[in-house]
């Protein structure tokens, strides 16, 4: 099995490479001398996608919201879409979307929360920083008085803390030098498990949230949670 260290340099090439990409396809464009900026096309996209979050909730059959965090560079936490996929299909509203985008994501809940627009129970699931930044979303949604009932993360790169707003926590890990647990914050008195993944050969940091047998276990956790809308 491929090292952490090499796994991660890969990981950042290939980041690298999208952002060399990314700068290329936002270029000024000229005409007739005059230099002139499209749209962002990255905002244009971003607000079109949260108006299409706001139908998708609309249309859940069932109760409770899921809201699953990639990795970096948003390609190898493919998994994560997996289950988005799936709990949609179910009836779950499931959004994902990248790790860097956790606070707005957080903010519009926090908005929605003020206006009695929120559907429990909320899930928080994250990969790799994703992982790392699940609890760091479920507690700051804690912080402006949201409860959250499960938070899952898949082997996040450091290690994470979850308060009192949080119900359940579990974490599927490989064992890396920085501690990579999930642990207690100051009043957390729900049910925390932190699930070592090593001796799987066949589980690697990037097949970890791909891996069939866990996504069942978190999906049907999350579907004996939730409930048929009225």
């Amino acid at each position: 099995m491929p090292s952490k260290t090499l796994q991660f340099a890969s990981i950042f090439l290939v980041s690298g490479m999208l952002a060399l990409a990314g700068c290329s396809s936002t270029a000024t464009s000229t005409s007739g001398g005059v230099s002139a900026r499209t749209a962002d096309p990255v905002k244009t996209a971003r607000t079109a996608e949260r108006f299409d979050e706001a139908e998708a909730r609309a249309s859940a059959t069932r109760t409770g919201e899921v809201y699953l965090l990639r990795g970096l560079a948003d390609v190898f936490s493919r998994g994560m879409d997996v289950m988005g996929a799936k709990l949609n299909r179910s009836g779950v509203y499931a959004m994902v979307d990248s790790y860097a985008n956790w606070q707005e994501i957080a903010d519009i809940i926090v908005k929605r929360s003020k206006k009695g627009d929120l559907s429990y129970p909320i899930v928080i699931m994250g990969h790799s920083l994703g992982g790392n930044d699940a609890p760091k979303m479920a507690s700051y949604l804690g912080q402006r008085g949201i409860k959250v009932s499960y938070v899952v993360t898949f082997d996040p790169t450091r290690p994470g803390y979850v308060g009192k707003n949080v119900d359940r926590v579990v974490n599927f890990y490989l064992p890396n030098d920085e501690g990579n647990t999930v642990r207690k914050a100051a009043g957390f008195t729900g049910s925390l498990q932190n699930i070592s993944m090593a001796g799987h050969d066949d589980i690697t940091h990037t097949t970890i949230e791909k891996n069939v047998k866990l996504q069942n276990d978190v999906i049907g956790r999350i579907m004996s949670m939730t409930k048929k809308k009225r």
